[in-house]
């Protein structure tokens, strides 16, 4: 139906006054209308005040007409418009039928938008980003209101009705569009109009997004194996992100508005933070199947990263085969132009702790089977080699070993925990040895400061007591709880800076560790760590942290942080050593078949 004011005489003589609380929506965030009167039109000096009313409300959101036929409502939307970032207005048609009759002139448009692009390498990022926030079509519209008076048109503007009360939250589905409220007063006895509408249109609508989070330089760092700093050294920066599996997020957190959970929500917000780090190098954990597939490497190979998946093993789960694509893992990212990959590894710790249950004793080597190789915790490790200095025959002087990894941890399974950690980093000394390459751990180790699992990354050793409740099986006494590596945690390096005051007081000085990465109302405390080898790596920078004031103090994910943990950041810089020659020995082929029992 088209806008009109009704200009009948009897609604002429009042006029309704609306305020809002806001005129910025942000999604989730209540719109109240904070104060509504009834008011003479004509402002006379004595006039008799209004008959008993009560005020309507009709709440609209700003839509996208049809390309063809402007007057209808857009629920088709050209997938090719976007990919060649062109612009979108035209990409929009009302059915499959309009689209299909429209497609031969329509598909001389992508011709001339490919032209544009390769002449401006920049495309149209605003509006490609609008597409994006938007959702996706045709689910962008709710079905339960498109009837005939639930849209109005404008001359080339639609609204679709979206509320009818004098309050309103505004959706995903309205991210990006402007809001429109029209109120009017109705006579209590007569249920007529005393009012024209009073129309008030809103800003667009935007997602609530955490303050951006900075690099911080370090200063006087302990570090004292470097010398002066050089042209010649590789600088890059690390990413570690648990992103949190959509799977894992169903019902899990009562505190977030489900909208909030929402992966259609979370995903955008993740890629926006993610996008915004631009770290050479990207360690993300709880990466979906299929979000892998569909968002995370398109969309980041669109921004020059090379990517690689390793999902976790499945065993041990009942799942259907419908089901595998919701299955997790690790995915590493990093930007070609500056890495190329020379050796990858892929770890599956469930295959690996096959040697430590053929070493128990017989009469528990089935429940230790049961009880080790039932955890399908994966690593994903690649061994890189820089581009930063253009290619030489010293260029495997440049490779950094980098590891991603999500460790298990549940009640009862403690030893499992540290068996993985302990095997992981057994094998990575053999490759540091073998190469003399600078190492690198990234993930979520389900280990608390202090716990045997990070005492013996950080220490060397870990001086474990086997007891029943640690050590059920008595699986201690095979693992070798020893390595040479010179590790050390990234964060702990804000404690030897000066100058960043700040980010002490969100420091466990105790453990030298960030107090959290990790709040859930179940939960609060450091999980996630960013591990290099301090002899041949030096940190520069890392990503500031955050503390409960600047985070919803019921726990994360919220609908401004879009995980259950927070990401942590380093930036390094190399100094490639000197006493190779010509070329470095031969990777090991698997350097955990190398790892012999303690």
């Amino acid at each position: 139906m088209a806008l009109e004011e009704d200009q009948d005489s009897n609604t002429s003589q009042w006029e309704v006054s609306v305020t809002l609380s806001s005129n910025q929506p942000v999604i989730g965030t209540e719109i109240i209308t904070t104060e509504t009167k009834l008011v003479n039109s004509y402002h006379t000096i004595g006039a008799p005040p209004p008959p008993p009313h009560s005020f309507v409300y009709t709440w609209y959101r700003h839509s996208i007409p049809c390309s063809v036929h402007r007057h209808k409502l857009a629920t088709v939307q050209c997938t090719s418009c976007a990919k060649l970032n062109a612009s979108i207005e035209k990409s929009y048609h009302c059915s499959s039928k309009c689209f299909s009759d429209a497609w031969n002139k329509h598909k001389k448009y992508h011709h001339w938008a490919a032209n544009a692009a390769r002449n401006n390498s920049t495309g149209n990022q605003q509006d490609v980003k609008k597409l994006r926030s938007s959702g996706s079509w045709p689910n962008l519209i709710d079905g339960s209101v498109l009837d005939e008076n639930a849209i109005m048109v404008e001359e080339d503007n639609i609204w679709i009705k979206v509320g009818s009360s004098n309050t309103y939250v505004p959706t995903l589905y309205d991210c990006d569009f402007r809001l429109r409220l029209h109120s009017a007063a109705v006579d209590s006895s007569l249920g007529t109009r005393l009012s024209p509408d009073n129309i008030v249109v809103t800003d667009p609508v935007i997602k609530p997004s955490h303050p951006p989070r900075k690099m911080i330089r370090l200063q006087n760092t302990l570090n004292l194996n470097f010398n002066a700093q050089s042209s010649n050294d590789v600088v890059f920066s690390v990413l570690s992100y648990n992103i949190l599996a959509d799977s894992l997020s169903i019902n899990a957190f009562g505190y977030c508005p489900k909208w909030a959970l929402a992966w259609e929500y979370r995903q955008e917000n993740l890629l926006e933070e993610i996008i915004k780090y631009d770290a050479d190098i990207l360690c993300l954990q709880e990466v979906q199947c299929d979000h892998f597939e569909n968002f995370f490497e398109p969309e980041l190979k669109k921004l020059g990263y090379s990517v690689m998946y390793k999902k976790k093993t499945g065993a041990g789960l009942f799942t259907a085969e419908s089901e595998k694509s919701t299955n997790h893992g690790c995915a590493t990212f990093y930007h070609s132009k500056l890495f190329k990959e020379i050796m990858k590894y892929e770890l599956e710790f469930d295959k690996e702790a096959s040697s430590v249950v053929n070493a128990l004793e017989p009469r528990i080597r089935f429940e230790g089977s049961h009880h080790l190789t039932s955890k399908d915790n994966v690593a994903l490790v690649v061994v890189l080699e820089s581009l930063q200095n253009g290619s030489n025959r010293d260029a495997f002087q440049s490779r950094i070993c980098v590891a991603n990894t999500h460790i298990h941890w549940s009640k009862g399974h403690e030893d499992v925990t540290l068996f993985q950690v302990v095997h992981l980093v057994n094998g990575l000394e053999k490759i540091a040895q073998s190469q003399q390459i600078p190492l690198i751990i990234c993930g979520d180790f389900n280990s608390r400061p202090g716990s045997d699992p990070h005492n013996f990354v950080v220490k060397g050793s870990a001086n474990c007591i086997s007891e029943k409740a640690n050590d059920p099986l008595g699986i201690y006494q095979y693992l070798k709880l020893h390595h040479s590596l010179s590790l050390v945690s990234a964060y702990s390096s804000f404690l030897h800076s000066d100058g960043v005051e700040e980010q002490w007081r969100k420091m466990n000085s105790q453990t030298s560790e960030p107090a959290f990465t990790f709040f859930s109302d179940k939960f609060f405390g450091t999980l996630d760590y960013i591990f290099y080898t301090d002899n041949n790596l030096i940190v520069e920078s890392l990503l500031e942290l955050v503390d409960r004031e600047s985070i919803d103090n019921n726990g994360i994910p919220s609908p401004a942080w879009p995980s259950d943990h927070i990401a942590l950041m380093a930036s390094f810089r190399l100094r490639p050593p000197s006493h190779w020659g010509l070329s470095p020995p031969p990777f090991p082929l698997n350097p955990w078949h190398l790892v012999a029992l303690n």
